[in-house]
């Protein structure tokens, strides 16, 4: 057909004969739903947030802040940013975070000792992130961060903060060999190969005990690289309490540990 014969009920009439039933791709309320983009299918937990939280907020006039930046692998991904404050404990010679990034000029780090953020001026910041750091910091900590970063954020600011959860961690970890065997039957074809490793990987996975933590330790004593169970219910009734408006609980793009998406109004 050229398009001199192009007409808009032949092309819809072409439809009329497939995909009984409704064409069907996949679950997207499954993050393990096999579709067939088959391999494709999975994309990083990592990148996953990356997209969901940093890509649509970070650009040419954002001054960001970043707790917690370590050797400085989201701080790479935020450099398309006006300026971008980086607060950790340790050292950046200790993070050989400027080996990492390459010095770039629009990274002001600073080593802290408080969770006072004096170095930042009220007003500031338009967006705030960390990921891998809070879920090491008390509740205690995370609380002071929230209240003494509240008038450094212009209004509207957007907030992305990971912590640790106890309960969603050991629901991830009871759910673990699941979730391998799941993207084994989606990547690999009902085969003779398939049931070989599929038999080998059910036969290792037996073998692994997934850990799980206590959900009433009340124990806060610090220590180095220890979790500390902030929880969901319990940092986002902070949050709201310090005057943040809560825009999501939990992004969901990582399975293990909740992303709290927040604003100052």
């Amino acid at each position: 057909m050229n398009s001199g014969d192009w007409r808009p009920s032949r092309e819809l009439d072409s439809f009329r004969t497939i995909w009984q039933g409704g064409y069907y791709e996949g679950d997207p309320l499954d993050p393990l739903s096999r579709s067939s983009y088959r391999a494709l299918n999975w994309i990083s937990t990592l990148h996953a947030t990356y997209l969901c939280c940093i890509k649509p907020y970070v650009g040419p006039e954002t001054v960001a802040l970043e707790i917690g930046p370590g050797r400085g692998c989201w701080t790479r991904s935020m450099l398309g940013a006006k300026k971008i404050y980086a607060l950790d404990a340790l050292s950046a010679e200790h993070n050989g975070i400027f080996d990492y990034l390459g010095n770039p000029a629009n990274v002001e780090y600073h080593q802290v000792a408080d969770f006072e953020c004096k170095m930042i001026d009220d007003n500031e910041i338009d967006f705030l992130f960390s990921f891998g750091c809070l879920c090491h910091v008390s509740f205690e900590g995370i609380s002071a961060y929230a209240k003494n970063l509240f008038p450094k954020l212009k209004s509207g600011a957007q907030c992305f903060w990971m912590i640790a959860d106890y309960e969603k961690y050991n629901s991830a970890m009871q759910g673990l060999n699941e979730h391998h065997m799941r993207v084994v039957d989606s990547l690999l074809p009902y085969s003779r190969l398939w049931y070989i490793v599929r038999s080998r990987i059910q036969k290792g996975l037996a073998r692994v005990q997934t850990p799980q933590i206590d959900v009433e330790e009340t124990d806060n004593t610090p220590s180095a690289g220890r979790w500390f169970n902030s929880g969901i219910k319990r940092s986002t009734a902070m949050l709201a309490e310090v005057g943040y408006e809560i825009l999501d609980e939990d992004v969901g793009t990582n399975l293990r540990d909740p992303i709290i998406h927040f604003r100052k109004p």
